[in-house]
């Protein structure tokens, strides 16, 4: 090889290795910038379809489950996926919350009661606007929060996407007991995530996100029950929203 294509080829090569946090950079900040409120962006919402390809120590119904999952800033979300055996439709709009379908969402609620799972509602209870964790003045150091290898290409789905292994520094892994876990992600060339395996030692899961889409805002029938489920609604004030989540994850 002639010493100028050497060069050229090794600044190419030298370039993609640096570029690894800048493409997992630009497949996480759209989904953080969301909810960033000094954002730049205009979306303000996004949308996203997830399937679980595989799992371990998951219920086997869920193995190939699907849940889809829209969320509009500052306030709203809506879920719409398997649990406990049944599949459920949860819709947060401000203060305002529905469950479908009612009966059997009632029916987890009272059981949970009756057995003295749940302690008792907080009358005061309110349910806040979502919020990053962070300050948003150090997003622009988000992506050193992580180690991230490059693991090249990989087709998902006929897709040539972008692969690579992202777990947390070790320092920041410790401080937050996530020691041991490892993130691989597929990386479509348009910076959405194709599959996600999370792993720890003796656990995985592998997801394989369908759609994914963001927006300025989302239509207003996004947060209103459909023709099918009007009938079978329940609706909860914040505080016993409270109490279902508490219901539907063992009372804790």
């Amino acid at each position: 090889m002639r010493p100028l294509a050497l060069l050229l080829a090794l600044a190419f090569a030298a370039h993609a290795e640096e570029n690894r946090y800048d493409a997992f950079s630009k497949t996480i900040m759209p989904f953080i910038g969301v909810f960033a409120k000094d954002r730049k962006s205009e979306n303000r919402a996004f949308t996203l379809k997830v399937r679980i390809e595989q799992s371990s120590d998951l219920p086997a119904e869920l193995n190939g489950a699907s849940a889809e999952l829209a969320v509009q800033v500052p306030d709203k979300i809506r879920l719409h996926g398997p649990l406990l055996g049944e599949t459920f439709t949860l819709v947060r709009e401000d203060e305002k919350i529905w469950i479908y379908p009612g009966a059997k969402a009632r029916a987890l609620l009272d059981a949970a009661v009756a057995g003295k799972e749940l302690p008792p509602a907080e009358k005061k209870f309110k349910l806040g606007e979502f919020e990053l964790p962070f300050p948003e003045k150090q997003l622009i150091f988000l992506a050193a929060l992580f180690t991230i290898k490059d693991l090249g290409t990989e087709s998902v789905d006929g897709v040539e996407c972008r692969a690579m292994d992202v777990s947390l520094m070790p320092e920041l892994a410790k401080s937050l007991k996530a020691d041991g876990w490892v993130g691989r992600l597929w990386i479509r060339p348009d910076y959405t995530p194709a599959r996600l395996t999370l792993a720890k030692k003796g656990w995985h899961i592998v997801l394989r996100f369908e759609d994914v889409q963001f927006a300025k805002e989302l239509p207003e029938e996004t947060w209103a029950p459909s023709s099918a489920e009007a009938g079978d609604v329940l609706r909860l004030e914040p505080k016993e929203y409270s109490r279902f989540l508490r219901a539907i994850g063992g009372g804790k």
